[in-house]
């Protein structure tokens, strides 16, 4: 390379480092002058549009400002550099709600930027405009949150809603200090939660409608009515999240008010439910309009319950969906008894209840038994090495007629090792189907007894 070369690119060099510089003075952090193709903004700062973040000054009409701005750009991310914002809900109405498709909301980390609620009521609407029956042409989509906190102050009302949405996820999120349901969802599609954290967050003790989060069709039963949907909850994922120092219920699933569809297609993996303030309502909870739920690498603690709340022992696990599972789960406890049953188990009409590696351990043993067994169900059952280390086992209606077991390996002719691929252990039946015999190996020999019609 030249003299005159290495000049020119040196000059060059310095030139794009003055302008980024330039850019980064402009906003004061280097990403707010991100451009969209156009020209058009779209990163919206909220303290270049007034906030403050210091927890005391009301940033609720700069925050919507930034949000609004972001919704007439088309959409772009709106960003929260650290600090508290302090965000009012008034009557009926919202302290943020999020107005156009493809917004982004980003903290400088969960715990660095928060939203506070100043007041009773939903801190953020992340909701479409209402239902539009199975065509979601009124949802609000492709939205997200990330790297924010959002703290409910101890006031009533939900930190985030999200009604006819769908492909909006929710990543590295934390919420705290709500006394009320923390997210409610309805009519909500293909969207997904990663690490998402919810800490001493309860409702009303003994509520049965005030869990963490709530996934169901529908608020409302009447058509017409804001919550009201025909459609369901599809296709929603929760990996490596926490729900920790909950009152009244960590995560649930359900029709809602409206018992003509099914919710379908929810994930659970790799999540923990943890509490010592247990004031009501199961850890988890699938009802019997849920199908196509798979729950695994779960873990349940129920340390103790509230302070001035009835030592009332719980269910910890209602599960009623079909056409699911729950795989891989610890239940425990400790030196009180807040279990009454591990698993309240149903299975519903032509169903299979799956219950897979679900283990009980329990420092006290539970008042009833591990596995309750709903009396109303009326399918089968497939309960693999699930127990408790303590306590009665299974209680209820338990069952007389199981899911089939796998089939037996069928050999033409006498069994021996050579009809698999390994050598089996030892209890292993296969069935002569020549000779009709059933074999089973018992000391490394084969044994057989005829089989008779």
């Amino acid at each position: 390379m030249t003299e005159q070369s290495r000049t020119a690119r040196r000059a060059l060099l310095t030139g794009a480092v003055a302008g980024l510089a330039g850019a980064a003075v402009v906003s004061g952090t280097p990403a707010a002058a991100a451009t969209a193709a156009g020209g058009t903004p779209d990163w919206f700062d909220v303290k270049g549009h007034g906030a403050v973040g210091n927890g005391s000054a009301d940033d609720t009409a700069a925050v919507q400002r930034a949000l609004d701005a972001a919704a007439a750009a088309g959409g772009g991310t709106v960003y929260f550099p650290v600090g508290k914002y302090l965000v009012k809900p008034t009557a009926g109405n919202p302290a943020l709600a999020v107005k156009a498709d493809g917004i982004r909301l980003v903290g400088a980390g969960a715990k660095a930027s928060t939203l506070i609620k100043g007041g009773n009521g939903i801190l953020l609407r992340m909701s479409g405009t209402g239902p539009a029956y199975s065509t979601g042409a009124t949802h609000r989509r492709y939205c997200s949150v990330e790297n924010l906190g959002f703290n409910g102050n101890r006031k009533t009302g939900l930190l985030l809603e999200l009604y006819y949405n769908n492909n909006s996820s929710f990543r590295d999120v934390f919420m705290t200090s709500n006394n009320d349901m923390c997210v409610d969802a309805v009519e909500f599609w293909d969207s997904r939660f990663s690490n998402l954290v919810v800490e001493e967050c309860t409702g009303t003790t003994g509520s049965t409608t005030q869990p963490n989060i709530w996934l169901r069709n529908a608020s409302s039963a009447t058509e017409g009515t804001w919550g009201h949907s025909k459609d369901n909850i599809n296709q929603i994922h929760f990996t490596g999240c926490r729900l920790e120092a909950f009152g009244t219920g960590a995560l649930w699933i359900g029709q809602g008010a409206v018992t003509t569809n099914n919710p379908n297609g929810v994930y659970l993996t790799d999540c923990k439910f943890e509490t010592s303030r247990m004031q009501g309502g199961p850890h988890l909870k699938t009802d019997a309009g849920c199908k196509h739920v798979y729950a695994t690498n779960i873990y349940c603690y129920a340390g103790d319950f509230a302070p001035g709340t009835p030592a009332t022992a719980r269910n910890i696990i209602g599960w009623a969906a079909s056409s699911s599972a729950l795989e891989n789960v610890v239940i425990a406890n400790r030196h009180r008894a807040t279990v009454n049953a591990g698993v309240a188990l149903y299975s519903g009409p032509g169903s299979t209840a799956v219950l897979r590696n679900v283990v009980g351990l329990y420092a006290t043993a539970p008042t009833g038994t591990h596995i309750y067994y709903e009396r109303s169900s009326t399918g089968d059952f497939r309960v693999e090495n699930s127990y408790g280390t303590t306590g009665a086992q299974a209680t209820g209606t338990v069952p007389v007629k199981n899911a089939p077991n796998p089939p037996l390996r069928l050999v033409a002719g006498p069994v021996t090792d050579a009809a698999f691929t390994r050598p089996p252990l030892d209890g292993t039946m296969a069935v002569d189907s020549v000779n009709k015999r059933l074999y089973v190996r018992v000391g490394g020999t084969w044994l057989w007894s005829a089989l008779n019609a």
